[in-house]
């Protein structure tokens, strides 16, 4: 097990991790104080005192859009962590942030903490965009999830994934065995589609240019997701494989706060990589997968990786267009169709231009949500809480500005490139009745390719 849970099997007290308190006030000071060494940069110290309560962040968030509840606007969510810091620990000047612990902090001003960290943040990062001083309070929050995760008070929601993860290798627990008999259906399904019946999908292939990580939900519960990637990549004469290593390009522990156990997670599909020496990876839609692969992990390296860097799907398959590997067939989808921005793939990951060069090839109906690239809304599901199940409630809440955004656009489709996001905005299809499709840029593509 990692670091982090290995600290919540030795204290065992926490019963409830959503709200039970430690026993042991000593050693849950020492491990918050540990994180918050190791996470309170200049950068958020910076922020943490920049703020002059202009309340301009309110508008760019969508718990407080979608609400109008105050206690929810970003400078209300980061004074919690504030105000724990400021009582409870001591910065002393040095070359190195060290924080004395005081007292335990009080079990109110925890729960608060936790309410702000998991339940009333999604990390979206939006707020910066609006604020003159350019506060972050995702980034300020991602410290109090640091802080809160060292003394195992997460949502359980994530906690067993990231256990799965470790013992298994991927999240949902599917068997290297499993995914080797699910790739091989896929491969006698795609070869009947496009009429080649020997066609092979590469496994453990060494030297090839792409390394294709899914994502589990494909390998084990939605198949036909990895078959339309897979089709891309074969219309395309992609030098591709898949390997049996690592088929998770999930990350939850990024959700949960801890460094060590999103590093560990991570390192697997460095390892299948490095043992398969593909010069590239690129990774099924996931928002916070893709961050954590393409800018979390080199900072935590503190250097470069020596390959090129990772790409999400929606990067190869502009490129494949514009060179000419791949032909659409316009307008096969009948619009009008929207696009959302994952929050990790685009304001936080730079993705922003690519899917959208994909949907004007693909249709001529393309219509934009207002705002958008940047500056579009989360869908509500990010951040832990359309992929735990802790929160359901609470995220079609905070999704209503999402879907007020999604129903002005008056379209048809709208797509994505992430599946938490299409798990939410189906979610808040259903609950806000809006009478759409939601669908993976992925599957529009391989739908309209001219074979």
């Amino acid at each position: 097990m990692g670091q982090n849970s290995k600290q919540i099997d030795d204290r065992n007290q926490m019963t409830d991790l959503s709200g039970s308190q430690v026993v042991e006030s000593d050693r849950q000071m020492a491990y918050m104080q540990r994180a918050i060494k190791d996470r309170l940069s200049r950068k958020i110290q910076a922020m943490l005192n920049s703020c002059v309560n202009c309340g301009l962040c309110a508008e760019s968030c969508h718990y407080y859009c979608s609400t109008g509840d105050s206690a929810v606007i970003p400078v209300k969510k980061f004074e919690k962590l504030a105000n724990v810091l400021q009582t409870y620990f001591h910065p002393v000047k040095s070359r190195m942030p060290f924080l004395k612990p005081k007292d335990q902090p009080e079990e109110q001003m925890m729960a608060a903490l936790y309410k702000a960290a998991y339940e009333d943040c999604t990390l979206c990062g939006k707020c910066a965009l609006s604020c003159p001083m350019g506060i972050n309070t995702g980034e300020i929050l991602s410290l109090a999830r640091a802080m809160l995760c060292s003394i195992g008070r997460l949502p359980s929601g994530l906690v067993q994934p990231v256990e799965t993860a470790f013992k298994v290798g991927n999240y949902l627990g599917l068997t290297t065995e499993d995914f080797v008999e699910n790739i091989e259906w896929i491969a006698e399904e795609l070869g009947d589609d496009i009429g080649q019946e020997d066609l092979k999908i590469p496994i453990d292939k060494r030297n090839a240019e792409v390394l294709y990580i899914p994502h589990p939900l494909e390998a084990r519960d939605l198949p036909f997701l990895l078959m339309y990637a897979i089709k891309i990549l074969h219309a395309a004469g992609e030098d591709y494989t898949v390997s049996s290593h690592n088929f998770d390009t999930v990350n939850y522990a990024y959700y949960q706060g801890s460094k060590d156990n999103m590093m560990r997670i991570a390192r697997r599909m460095l390892d299948a990589r490095e043992m398969l020496q593909a010069k590239k990876i690129v990774l099924a839609p996931c928002g916070h997968g893709y961050r954590v692969m393409r800018w979390e992990v080199e900072k935590c390296l503190g250097k470069r990786f020596d390959f090129p860097p990772v790409e999400s799907i929606v990067e190869r398959i502009d490129d494949y267009i514009r060179k000419g590997r791949i032909r659409l067939e316009k307008n096969k989808y009948e619009g009008p169709i929207t696009y959302h921005d994952p929050c990790n793939i685009a304001r936080r990951g730079g993705v922003i231009e690519a899917p959208r060069n994909i949907l004007n090839a693909l249709t001529s109906d393309f219509v934009e949500m207002q705002p958008n690239r940047a500056r579009n809304f989360c869908c509500g599901g990010g951040g832990g809480l359309a992929s735990t199940g802790d929160f359901g409630k609470l995220r079609i809440t905070a999704g209503k500005k999402k879907a007020e955004q999604i129903r002005e656009t008056g379209a048809k489709i709208v797509a994505t490139n992430c599946f938490n996001c299409m798990t939410q905005i189906r979610d808040l299809n259903k609950a806000y009745e809006l009478g759409i499709e939601v669908k993976s840029i992925v599957e529009l593509v391989s739908e309209s390719l001219i074979m």
